[in-house]
């Protein structure tokens, strides 16, 4: 089954012209991928290659966020976390560099869907389907990371996980023909 995307054209920021066709998708992920009509620009995004030793290092590297011994986000990564409550098994956590704060169950939550995830691979599954999140989640754990926009491109980096994609712009080695530019509109001039 096709995913179909919502269509619409936009200004090329390689030969300034209307005829960037960008497609908008929701599935497996929101995700963007232009191509420009006139010059071939393109922009589109990657998935993170997965293997199984990624798994394990993912896996790892959550259960020590799970049992406090590293901050939850990757970009901070002090181990100076502290126990704000503890009730049996469910624990709260601050760190004391960044201020971050989550709880054991949270943490449970995105391992049980990463190790989801790591039954698939292992079972040859597309990642497309292995890889699916709604708007602002990780792909891949879950979390509630927001997504970063980079020109066209929809940037997901997790700094709960660690997963990430790859966005590629390919940048055409010169300017389209006039016979082909004078097809589409060029941008206004502003001033």
């Amino acid at each position: 089954m096709a995913v179909k995307c919502l269509e619409h054209r936009e200004l090329c920021p390689f030969c300034h012209r209307i005829a960037l066709k960008v497609c908008e998708y929701t599935q497996p992920y929101p995700r963007v991928e232009a191509y420009c009509e006139c010059c071939g620009y393109r922009s589109y995004d990657v998935p993170m290659k997965l293997s199984k030793e990624i798994f394990y290092k993912i896996l790892d590297k959550l259960a020590r966020k799970e049992i406090g011994g590293v901050c939850l986000d990757d970009r901070c990564g002090s181990v100076d976390v502290i126990k704000l409550l503890k009730e049996g098994r469910y624990t709260e956590y601050r760190c004391l560099e960044c201020g971050a704060e989550w709880n054991s169950d949270e943490i449970l939550r995105a391992m049980e869907r990463v190790k989801e995830a790591q039954k698939k691979f292992s079972r040859g599954e597309d990642p497309k389907n292995i890889l699916r999140a709604q708007e602002g989640e990780c792909p891949l754990c879950g979390w509630d990371i927001g997504h970063l926009h980079e020109g066209y491109a929809v940037e997901i980096k997790c700094p709960v996980c660690g997963y990430h994609n790859e966005f590629i712009e390919e940048f055409p080695e010169k300017e389209p023909p006039p016979e082909v530019a004078e097809r589409f509109p060029k941008a206004e001039e502003v001033g």
